[in-house]
């Protein structure tokens, strides 16, 4: 998950899924104890107003109807009642629930406001009845929520001093709305964090949108365009700064590129003539030393130091005229086909003792300069000599497609390692077994210097993926080259 857009959204999709989950557990919470409370502020004043009223023995009853009838008749009934005096339970409402036992449920001992009061004896010719007059206190109420059987119940446990009162009101109602309330609002969640994410990944886009401008601007500068900058944004302060620093950074590219390929040129330049003047000094000295002197082995050994040298800087020659953009290329219709011929036979004479696999269909034709061309895949073929193995292989093959050529160039030997295969064609790199000056004479630039000309051609020089051959158990190295083909001439022209 590498956008960063993406992992946002995601963040900001899951902050918001947490917060609404919060929200909505302490809203639910909130909620079932609001009602809860509400509910337990009607037993409470349903059970003073009833214990203030008590006239006759029937009292009850018809509390227990009118409740009855308030919790309608087409569903069992809401509320549940019962009264015990002083030791007899005068009241018990007919559905009370099975397995709640009023006796079992603790009753209160203080009465509200504090008041205090001695239980009298029961009074004369009332059956029972708690008097009137005086009004007698009222305990405080104690709530209690009680399962029992297949539903839940709130029970409130009050009374006077002679009186018992037990009341209980059916919760199932409630915790089906609230169980509803649940179900929707976790139905609701997925389609809100949809919506959240997809905002966050609309703001982010628009928080990324000056990255993206600076980025798009950065593709678009290469060696050739350092000069380029890139403009700051007039309101975002932060990206503004951004551009600062990045501008500053090419700066100093800029600056150690021109520096780097003014010193590659003008040591090339400078280099040339006392080279030519050693060269000629060299010469002159060979031609008129004794034949079979010790000299002649000398200045002939300094002389091929010195053609060394002078390759080496026409190499960084072009290859500063190629980073600069100004390497002049005299393209015209080329035969590939004849100039990878002269290439097998330059080989074949340089080394007899390799077998040479030639693939070449004739009247192959591209627009190319002639000579840079055979300079970049004649620096393939020499590689293909210099490491291979003494009795070993090389492989030319020329193919082609509806657009382009493929010249591929292998040979067997020692291979290229996995570590060494990223930095090939980095100038100045050789692998470990090209180090070895004892091995092959060069420095590293031929592989950079040939992409450099296929790439001016328009064309590219990969290396391909370690190939096998299973029946010999040969190794393979493989270059391939590919170049657009010259258009065709129109007929008649």
């Amino acid at each position: 998950m590498n956008s960063f857009r993406l992992r946002l959204a995601l963040l900001v999709g899951l902050l918001t899924a947490a917060l609404l989950l919060g929200a909505g557990f302490a809203a639910w919470t909130v909620t079932s104890r609001f009602n809860v409370e509400r509910l337990d502020r009607e037993l409470h004043h349903l059970a003073k107003t009833n214990l203030d009223r008590i006239n006759d023995g029937s009292h009850w009853a018809r509390l227990d109807a009118a409740l009855a009838f308030v919790s309608g008749s087409d569903r069992p009934p809401t509320y549940a009642l019962w009264v015990k005096n002083y030791d007899r339970v005068e009241f018990r409402s007919r559905h009370w629930p099975d397995g709640l036992a009023p006796d079992s449920l603790a009753v209160p001992s203080t009465y509200e406001g504090g008041v205090t009061f001695e239980r009298p004896p029961p009074p004369p010719g009332r059956g029972g009845l708690s008097p009137r007059n005086p009004r007698l206190p009222i305990r405080e109420t104690a709530f209690s929520t009680v399962s029992a059987g297949d539903s839940t119940w709130r029970v409130a446990v009050t009374g006077n001093p002679y009186t018992t009162l037990v009341l209980a009101t059916n919760l199932d109602e409630l915790d089906a709305d609230l169980r509803h309330l649940r179900g929707r609002y976790l139905a609701a969640l997925p389609l809100i964090l949809l919506v959240v994410g997809a905002g966050a990944w609309w703001l982010a886009s628009r928080a990324l949108r000056p990255v993206t401008s600076l980025t798009r601007a950065a593709e678009g500068i290469t060696a050739q365009g350092l000069d380029q900058r890139i403009a700051a944004p007039a309101h975002d302060r932060e990206v503004q700064r951004l551009v600062t620093v990045f501008n500053a950074m090419l700066d100093r590219l800029e600056t150690s590129f021109h520096q780097a390929r003014r010193f590659s040129a003008d040591a090339s330049h400078e280099l040339k003539t006392p080279l030519a003047l050693l060269q000629a000094e060299l010469e002159q000295a060979l031609h008129t030393a004794p034949a079979g002197a010790p000299q002649q082995q000398v200045y002939s050994s300094l002389l091929d130091e010195i053609h060394h040298l002078k390759a080496i800087l026409e190499k960084l020659l072009l290859l500063s005229l190629a980073d600069s953009g100004r390497l002049a290329l005299d393209r015209a219709p080329t035969d590939l086909s004849a100039l990878l011929a002269n290439i097998v036979e330059d080989s074949s004479a340089l080394a007899p003792h390799l077998q040479f696999d030639a693939v070449v269909p004739p009247h192959v034709t591209v627009s190319a300069d002639a000579i840079l061309l055979e300079q970049a895949l004649q620096n393939l073929a020499t590689n293909a000599l210099k490491y291979n193995h003494p009795d070993g292989r090389v492989r030319l093959t020329l193919t082609t497609t509806a657009t382009h050529a493929l010249v591929t160039i292998a040979n067997t030997g020692a291979g290229i390692s996995a570590d060494d295969r990223p930095r090939i064609f980095e100038r100045f790199f050789r692998g470990d077994p090209a180090r070895r000056r004892d091995r092959a004479h060069g420095v590293g630039l031929g592989l950079s210097l040939s992409r450099e000309i296929l790439r001016a051609h328009d064309g590219e020089l990969s290396l391909a993926e370690p190939a096998k051959d299973a029946a010999a158990a040969i190794a393979w190295t493989e270059f391939v080259a590919n170049l657009p083909l010259a258009a065709p001439h129109p007929p008649g022209r």
